[in-house]
């Protein structure tokens, strides 16, 4: 009895080859899915920062166009109809945010040549140097008829800086 073992000689190897490379290929797919899911759910909660800092802050900002800081002045913290713009009255009186203070010398203000017509810019920091915040500007206008509006518009970010920073907006008017 003689056996011809040349024709089989290297089956097993190839076989074992293909299913390694197969079981290679789908590990990696897999791989490659949880790596996706798991960048997404980190931007899911970034995007979450950001926006909470953003209502936070565009309630805050509404909070103060609406409070009244003297009997005489009806129209809040960020009023431009009197001359001068009462914003100069204000000057020594700080925003409280929850617990944030913004203190009134960092808020910028510019005025236009119209009595109701002005911007007020902060910004609102809610933790350390990588923690989320959001950019406020208040503008004061009138509308085609006439009319004097307020225009709160918010930008909130979830970090100051990163490859990941994400931005959502708000506005209210």
């Amino acid at each position: 009895m003689t056996y011809n073992l040349k024709k089989s000689q290297g089956f097993a190897i190839l076989y074992a080859v293909l299913m390694v490379s197969i079981l290679l290929t789908i590990s990696l797919t897999l791989l490659d899915i949880s790596y996706k899911q798991l960048v997404l759910s980190s931007i899911n909660k970034e995007s979450k920062l950001a926006y909470y800092a953003t209502v936070s802050a565009l309630s805050c900002a509404n909070y103060w166009e609406k409070t009244k800081f003297y009997s005489d002045n009806p129209f809040g913290y960020f009023d431009y109809s009197t001359d001068p713009p009462s914003f100069v009255s204000v000057t020594d009186k700080d925003i409280s945010c929850g617990e944030n203070t913004i203190l009134a010398v960092d808020i910028d203000r510019e005025d236009s040549e119209e009595l109701t017509d002005g911007v007020s810019i902060f910004q609102v920091d809610f933790g350390g140097p990588d923690d989320p915040y959001a950019e406020v500007k208040v503008i004061r206008d009138k509308d085609a008829d006439g009319i004097p509006f307020t225009l709160i518009l918010v930008d909130g970010y979830n970090t100051i800086n990163g490859p990941r920073r994400v931005q959502r907006s708000l506005d209210s008017r």
